[in-house]
């Protein structure tokens, strides 16, 4: 049993390896390489017998070529078969199931060869046939053509004469003559023209099957071709219509946010700027209020040696100025309230306490005029310039030269410390509005940005739902959608034109019948290279005018014919029933040289007939009967009651009991019952072949490649149980190769062990 193939290099299969069982089923679609497969086995198998003159082998180098290879590993002992032997017996290929299966040799001569049994006696026939082929009594064969020739011995002269006297007298009918030359020539000019009609007919029907093989190569391409360009329109069909127009809304709702994002981060640059430009103005308020609270401190401090000078010895006169001094307290308050409420902080808080203590003594101090008495001019003056001398320490402006401006002067720091205070408060209450706006702005601009990111992932996730990177991408694929398109429609409408050309409805059953209009030219060995449309039409045209040449010249010799015929009734009139005398010795002459001759083929028939069975008497005698029952009995399985007679060698004249009870010749049955007979009847035959002088079968195979394509349902069951039941019987493997996934099912229920491979 084979249980391995090793495809090494052979057609579409390259280091590929098939396991097999005791019932294979290899399934597959067309093009899968089911057809590669068998021919693998056949080449593996058939090995010893190869000859590359052998059409099969030739078909062989021209598909896989010289360096193919195919290695079969074995479960026992291997074996092999003859190319005609495998192709004959032990492979069944769809439609050649028939009586018309054998290709090369008659069923008669299988029979001869594989089916020689006991049931007849060869012998007693070859006697008889070789006494009937010597005896010379009276009505034998031999006294018949004895009869005959004294028969055609006794009319020759008096045909010779009447011969005579008939050409004497068609001697003098020149016309006759010459109208019996003129249709001799029109019959030998027409003879050639029909050789050369055959001739041009027989190059017509070569040239035409190279033309359908071509076209059914073209059309099975147009299916391929169509099928993978659906399959690559499929692969874009979301690219169908163009939805650029809403990416592009996308990209511009994401440009928008990208501009108001950019707008709001520079109105955030600008109010920055405008904060560190407040918090520098700030910090130089703060730089000068070490300098002012020197300067009041200073003030204070020679303000009291001022108020000690102008005091002792001095008499001093005190006046309160009140209206200055609840002036001075009510404005010190209300500034203390308005830094309070603007700053709202400790800093606020603060400076307005310091605001409103220093408003409590400026309003105490100048609102007490003093007014020294007893001191002379030059000891003020001395005076005010060690006051003036240590001012100049920490002031910029010098003191004045009267005592009542000094005071004044010395009351001008704390007035300016506390507008410096006042405009500090302010920048800082400019400064926090300034970070409360900053934040609101930044918030905003975050939230602008955060919408221009996810504008823009929208606009970037819509190309990655589509998988494209890329604008250009997608519209690439657009374009290339609108071609496939195109193209497809182109296809569609060529397939539409090979639809219309072989009546299918349907692309599938299309399919169907350009591979099997493809494989019957290719067992024909058709070369579709050779396919010339063009000079099929011309010697299509050459052919028409031929016949019609034809037709005419047959005309021409009817109307030559015609008055010759009036031309010999003329001479016949004449001639006063001369010619009916000699065509009547004529034609009793002729009739009995041709049963002389048949005659004598039947003596030669005898005695080859005798020679035929005395050769198979000495090897064995045919039982027709056994091999009826052997088939009957086969059938029996399968089909109840079943009665089968062998008359000949010939199958096709074999005899099967239809559902009437009635014995008909099988070809003039259902193809289904034909087929199932033959069926039969071959594994019989194979059986036959494998079997040695002692009646033990050999181990072997059967090859069944699409077997049951015109079978029903029911004959399709009735095929496996006969296969399953053979199986059983012999022992031997079965390689099954269908497209159909229900045979294939099928087969578990009726074989032993079924392995299934599958073919993609």
């Amino acid at each position: 049993m084979i249980t391995r193939l090793d495809l090494e290099e052979y057609g579409k299969f390259a280091k590929r390896a098939l396991e097999f069982g005791p019932f294979t089923v290899v399934l597959g679609p067309n093009e899968a390489g089911k057809t590669t497969v068998f021919d693998a086995l056949f080449d593996a198998l058939c090995a010893e017998s190869r000859h590359e003159s052998h059409p099969a082998w030739k078909n062989l180098a021209g598909r896989y070529g010289a360096l193919r290879k195919a290695v079969l590993t074995w479960e026992g002992e291997p074996f092999s078969f003859t190319d005609e032997e495998f192709l004959e017996l032990f492979a069944i290929r769809a439609g050649e199931a028939s009586v018309h299966a054998v290709k090369g040799k008659s069923w008669k001569a299988v029979a001869e060869a594989r089916l020689l049994n006991s049931g007849l006696n060869p012998a007693g026939l070859a006697s008889a046939l070789a006494a009937k082929a010597k005896t010379e009594k009276g009505g034998s064969v031999k006294a018949q053509i004895a009869g005959l020739r004294k028969l055609i011995d006794e009319h020759g002269p008096a045909l010779e004469e009447l011969r005579r006297q008939r050409d004497t007298i068609f001697s003098g009918e020149a016309e006759t003559a010459r109208l019996d030359a003129e249709l001799k020539e029109k019959a030998a000019a027409a003879e050639v023209q029909k050789a050369e009609l055959r001739a041009l007919n027989s190059r017509i029907e070569g040239l035409a099957d190279a033309c359908r093989m071509a076209a059914a190569l073209e059309g099975i391409k147009a299916l391929r071709t169509l099928a993978e360009t659906e399959e690559a329109l499929g692969a874009l069909k979301n690219y169908g219509r163009s939805e650029l127009p809403a990416y592009r809304a996308l990209v511009a709702a994401r440009q928008e946010r990208d501009r108001a994002a950019a707008s709001a981060e520079a109105a955030l640059g600008e109010r920055r700027a405008a904060g560190e430009a407040a918090r520098a103005a700030a910090a130089q308020l703060a730089e000068r209020d070490p300098g002012l609270r020197r300067q009041v401190e200073k003030a204070s401090e020679l303000s009291a040696k001022l108020a000690a000078f102008t005091s002792a010895p001095q008499k001093e006169v005190l006046t309160v100025l009140k209206p200055m001094r609840y002036g001075i307290w009510g404005g010190a308050a209300a500034l203390a309230l308005f830094v309070a409420l603007s700053a709202r902080n400790l800093p606020g808080y603060i400076a307005a306490l310091a605001i409103a203590g220093a408003g409590a003594w400026v309003g105490l101090r100048l609102s007490i005029k003093q007014t020294l008495v007893g001191r002379t001019p030059e000891e003020t003056k001395a005076f005010l310039d060690g006051l003036a001398a240590e001012w100049a320490l920490v002031g910029e402006t010098p003191l004045p030269a009267a005592v009542e401006e000094v005071y004044a002067a010395l009351a001008q720091p704390a007035a300016d410390h506390a507008a410096l205070t006042e405009a500090y408060n302010a920048k800082a209450a400019e400064i926090a509005d300034t970070e409360a706006a900053l934040a609101a702005m930044a918030q905003t601009a975050e939230e602008l940005k955060r919408a221009a990111t996810a504008a823009a992932q929208t606009a970037e996730n819509w190309l990655k739902d589509r998988g494209c990177a890329a604008e250009d991408d997608y519209q690439a694929k657009v374009t290339e959608h609108e071609k496939l398109a195109a193209r497809a429609a182109d296809l569609r409408e060529r397939v539409k034109v090979f639809m219309n050309r072989h009546s299918c409805s349907a692309a599938e059953t299309l399919k169907d019948r350009l591979y099997t209009e493809r494989e019957a030219l290719d067992r024909k060995g058709v070369d579709p290279a050779k396919a010339d449309e063009p000079e099929l039409e011309r010697l299509k045209q050459r052919a028409g005018a031929l016949g019609k040449a034809v037709h005419a010249l047959e005309a021409e010799a009817a109307a030559i014919d015609s008055r010759l015929g009036n031309a010999r009734a003329r001479a016949e009139a004449k001639l006063e029933g001369l010619p009916g005398r000699i065509n009547q010795l004529e034609t009793e002459q002729a009739d009995a040289a041709a049963k002389i001759l048949e005659l004598e083929l039947q003596l030669q028939a005898y005695a080859l007939a005798a020679e035929v069975f005395n050769k198979l008497a000495e090897k064995s005698t045919v039982a027709f009967e056994l091999l009826a029952k052997e088939v009957a009995a086969t059938l029996g399985t399968v089909l109840p009651g079943t009665e089968a007679r062998f008359d000949s060698f010939d199958a096709a004249e074999a005899k099967l009991k239809d559902a009437g009870g009635k014995l008909r010749k099988i070809r003039h049955l259902s193809s289904g019952l034909q087929d199932l007979f033959m069926l039969a009847a071959r594994l019989i035959m194979a059986r036959k072949a494998r079997m040695d002088a002692e009646g033990k079968v050999a181990p072997a195979l059967l090859v069944l490649d699409e077997p049951f394509y015109t079978l029903d349902p029911e004959r399709e069951r009735a095929a496996l149980q006969l296969l399953g039941a053979f199986q059983r019987e012999t022992g031997w493997q079965m390689i099954l190769f269908t497209k159909d996934e229900k045979l294939a099912r099928a087969a578990l229920a009726y074989a032993l062990q079924v392995k299934i491979i599958e073919l993609k």
